[in-house]
């Protein structure tokens, strides 16, 4: 996703890891073990071709690319729940709020 992509989606600078993981696991994404211990790794499903479906997060809030890794979550939960980005935005922050 570029970075103009990105700008687009201001709201995703507010989200915060931990919850992101949250919503993850809430709806059943399982997470992996990855050697690259920078990097968390879910996994739900597979694709057309058999392939595991997989979502690819930072393991630090502070890492340079956690917007751009959340954008493209967000992103491509929305493609697999065929909602809008900002519905997912939205659940997953009323995930939040309901804890």
């Amino acid at each position: 996703m570029t970075p103009e992509v990105l700008s687009n989606y201001p709201q995703i600078q507010e989200l915060r890891l931990a919850e992101v993981v949250n919503y993850l696991q809430q709806n059943h994404w399982m997470a992996i073990d990855h050697p690259n211990p920078r990097l968390l790794v879910f996994e739900k499903g597979v694709d057309d071709r058999g392939k595991p479906i997989q979502i690819v997060l930072p393991s630090r809030d502070d890492y340079e690319d956690k917007l751009y890794l959340l954008t493209k979550a967000v992103n491509l939960l929305s493609v697999l729940q065929s909602v809008s980005f900002q519905e997912i935005v939205d659940a997953i922050n009323s995930d939040v709020h309901t804890r």
